[in-house]
C-alpha cells in the first residue's frame, strides 16, 4: 500500500495494510510529531488526543471499506497508554468488523505497537 496523507490535515500517514480476511485487518500508521495538535496537547510533553485516535480509526475503516464510515456508538473505549509521537510514532490499528442485522457493523480494535497497547475500542459504525 502506498504511503498516504489522510484527512486529519497531515496528522498521520498510512504505512502499510495487511488483510487477514475481509473483516480482519491491521493498518500501520506513522504519527507526524511536528503536527500542530501537539503544540497545544501538551507543550513539552506531546500526547495524541483520544478523540484523534478514534478519528484515525474511523478514517482507516473508511479507507478499508471505500465508503464513509460514521460512528454511531462507542460503549467501550479504554485508553491504556499515552501515544507520545516523539517516543512512539508508529502505531498498529488491529481492526475486526462484523455486520449487524440493522445495517451497521460492529468494530473491535486494538491500537498498539508491539507489546504496548494504547487503546482498546468496541463500537458501532454505519456507512
Amino acid at each position: 500500500m502506498k504511503t498516504e496523507d489522510l484527512s486529519i490535515k497531515g496528522l498521520y500517514r498510512v504505512l502499510e495494510k495487511s488483510t487477514e480476511s475481509v473483516n480482519k485487518i491491521t493498518i500501520r500508521v506513522e504519527i507526524v510529531p511536528e503536527h500542530p495538535v501537539f503544540s497545544g496537547h501538551f507543550p513539552g510533553n506531546p500526547v495524541l488526543p483520544g478523540m484523534a485516535t478514534v478519528e484515525i480509526l474511523r478514517e482507516l475503516i473508511t479507507l478499508h471499506l471505500d465508503s464513509e464510515a460514521r460512528l454511531i456508538k462507542a460503549p467501550v473505549i479504554k485508553f491504556l497508554n499515552f501515544v507520545n509521537p516523539v517516543e512512539n510514532n508508529i502505531i498498529d490499528f488491529g481492526i475486526e468488523l462484523s455486520n449487524t442485522d440493522q445495517g451497521s457493523f460492529l468494530c473491535s480494535s486494538l491500537i498498539h505497537f508491539e507489546k504496548t497497547v494504547f487503546c482498546s475500542f468496541k463500537g458501532e459504525f454505519r456507512v
